[in-house]
């Protein structure tokens, strides 16, 4: 069932077989008229419009059906070519050296972030490039007497401009938790609108907030492209006129951080802030003997939640945090400020020295030298390259299966700050139970594996992004396998009562005397928060139930029965008020509809899923619907395959997904 067979793929079933999801067209732009000029055919024409950087959506909304896709991978690359600009530095203390225009913008900003230098990253990049870019060919140039870094993701083929950023951007392995999200980095945005027009923009007032680490943003300015699109020489930034003078850029700045990819144009350039180099930067590995198991769990939620409680500073705490890769049960942190040595220290302390042997520190130059030394070992990264890690793999890295009349589900969980520090005492027998209880061999409820946020995220908001509390305030992610399991860490999350027992089959409390969960201030109500992360989520992702937000959608009902009574994809990702809020700016943004992924937030009005292009020409008739142009998913439209109906495939790769987390 998992092997490619070139026989089953005839030219027909490429062109026709919806499982696909293949589009009608694709253009590789190389420059910004490229892209404008293709989305104004595609308002011409009534097609809807997909975008692709690098591919690394888990719910394939970087490709759709009957759609031209614009794939960016050619567009102008900017950081291997050098695109570091060194804002206001020693020697140059009045920043004359820095161009006109968005940089001069930038630096604007990074200067009143007490930030030293920006880079220009193209709409196509991957990290692979922008980190080589900052960290071996600045960074090892001794010419360059100032060290810089730059948060990003993980893997080297991830776009550095594109949905990672557009959905927040999480960068357990770069620091985070420092410095804050992908989002928090943006100091200047270019993109080409759903109207074709060529646009930058970015903050030019702001007022400083002594509990924050950036200035909150009081003013967004943008400026229309009246040059030669196809040559920056010839770039020509105005005030908007015209049609676009009404152009709403406080609203594109809030919307382009935070609210989605495909959605509101397509990005050809960003301008980010760089830190001075947070070294020296260290792996630490940690093999926990099972003894210490209950001790460590508490260990580490005191660690990077309430570190002074254990004579560890903020900053020092800040300082690490892990991608998925350690946690619970040991693994693999990344830290800077030398924080791995603070780490071992600090668990020798708490641990009164009885598991000091079991945590090694290991000193690195940067992430990218960690990163290209693994992709040593992989045959398909090319030399001196970063890896492709996690590696493509022929089975989903988040999935929901519903096998024997029961359902567990490879998706992350949220564990807010707020319930981690006010109800650790309950939380810790609880993770521990959790990461042990095997459902299959060595296959345990809770993977036990942390990605690791907190720290100064919340300090990092500049108050006009669309990233949602609920991520905001996030401190951890981990893959909560039994369905029973998160429903009970739910309860504690929304502050509801808890007690033994499990859900029964008719969606009741757990038994005990607990309190039922749908008699809560927060059942029923409108401004439901949102609890899944955009960045990573699949499209079998079991949302809330409208009633009760502890309790996950039966994948068993129907299309219409989830309808009715389960939250949306997206009113999960970004929460009901900030959906909605969303759905507003993209209507004004793209009149004609062009921009609609199947995780995209989508417009105001259902019923005007038919505009593509509606009022392209006064002589042109009204279109109907169009067969390109899916459903909104905000309505609540549901992937075409359901989880029940994916088992035999998924059983077909338990077998390797239980190899892979072992060897992991």
């Amino acid at each position: 069932a998992n092997v490619y067979e070139p026989s089953e793929y005839t030219d027909e079933v490429w062109k026709s077989d919806d499982r696909l999801n293949l589009p009608d067209a694709v253009v590789h732009p190389k420059h910004a008229g490229d892209v404008s000029e293709a989305i104004k055919f595609a308002v011409q024409h009534k097609i809807g419009v997909s975008v692709k950087t690098s591919g690394h959506s888990y719910t394939g909304s970087s490709t759709k059906k009957g759609t031209i896709l614009l794939n960016l991978s050619k567009l102008q690359k900017y950081s291997p070519d050098g695109s570091i600009v060194e804002c206001k530095v020693p020697d140059n203390n009045s920043g004359s050296n820095v161009p006109k225009g968005s940089y001069q913008d930038a630096c604007n900003l990074a200067i009143a972030r007490d930030k030293q230098a920006v880079v220009r990253v193209g709409g196509g990049e991957i990290f692979d490039e922008l980190f080589r870019a900052v960290s071996k060919t600045w960074n090892e140039d001794e010419q360059n007497t100032r060290k810089y870094h730059v948060v990003g993701g993980g893997a080297g083929t991830v776009s550095a401009a594109g949905g990672w950023l557009a959905s927040g951007g999480l960068s357990g392995n770069n620091g985070m938790r420092l410095y804050g999200l992908g989002i928090d980095q943006v100091l200047h945005v270019e993109m080409v609108l759903p109207s074709g027009v060529h646009v930058r923009f970015g903050p030019t007032e702001w007022v400083e907030d002594t509990e924050k680490i950036h200035p909150v943003t009081t003013k967004v300015t943008g400026y229309c492209n009246r040059g030669d699109l196809s040559d920056e020489a010839s770039w020509d930034w105005q005030i908007c006129e015209g049609d676009n003078a009404g152009t709403d850029f406080h609203d594109l700045w809030y919307a382009v951080r935070g609210g989605g990819g495909g959605t509101y144009g397509v990005v050809t350039s960003i301008y980010y802030q760089l830190h001075d180099i947070p070294n020296p930067m260290q792996t630490v590995y940690v093999e926990l003997q099972e003894q210490f198991q209950m001790e460590w769990i508490e260990f580490i939620l005191k660690y990077f939640y309430d570190p002074t409680s254990i004579g560890v500073s903020e900053t020092d705490s800040n300082s690490c945090s892990a991608p998925d890769t350690g946690g619970f049960k040991g693994g693999i942190f990344f830290c800077h400020n030398g924080g791995g040595d603070i780490m071992k220290t600090a668990w020798e302390k708490f641990s009164n020295d009885n598991a000091n042997s079991y945590i090694y520190v290991i000193p690195v130059t940067s992430y990218a030298d960690v990163a290209i030394g693994s992709g040593e070992t992989n045959p398909y990264v090319p030399d001196g390259r970063l890896d492709d890690n996690p590696k493509p793999l022929m089975f989903p890295s988040f999935w929901t299966l519903c096998q024997i009349g029961t359902c567990y589900t490879q998706q992350y969980l949220m564990f807010p700050i707020k319930a981690i520090v006010e109800s650790m005492d309950v939380l810790v027998p609880m993770i521990d139970q959790c990461v042990n209880k095997m459902i299959f061999p060595y296959f345990n409820e809770c993977t036990g594996n942390m990605y690791i946020m907190g720290g100064n995220i919340p300090l990092a908001d500049d108050g006009v992004n669309s990233l949602p509390l609920h991520r905001r305030h996030g401190g951890f992610l981990m893959s909560v396998r039994s369905l029973d399991v998160r429903t009970a860490f739910e309860q504690v999350f929304y502050n509801t009562s808890i007690s033994s027992g499990s859900v029964d089959d008719n969606d009741n409390a757990p038994s005990g005397g607990g309190e039922d969960v749908k008699a809560t201030k927060f059942s029923g109500e409108d401004n439901f928060p949102g609890s899944l992360c955009h960045n990573h989520a699949s499209a079998d992702y079991l949302t809330p139930l409208k009633d009760d937000w502890t309790k996950p959608c039966n994948p068993r009902w129907s299309k219409t029965e989830q309808l009715e009574k389960c939250f949306s994809y997206q009113e999960t990702a970004w929460g009901t008020s900030i959906l909605e809020k969303l759905e507003g700016i993209h209507s004004d943004v793209d009149p004609y509809h062009l921009f609609q992924c199947w995780d995209c937030v989508g417009y105001r009005d259902d019923k005007h899923n038919h505009d593509v292009a509606e009022a392209t020409d006064t002589d042109t008739e009204t279109p109907s619907v169009s067969p390109s142009v899916s459903p909104t998913p905000s309505s609540g439209a549901m992937p075409s395959s359901s989880p029940s109906t994916i088992s035999g495939i998924m059983m077909t790769s338990l077998a390797f997904m239980l190899f892979f987390e072992r060897a992991w």
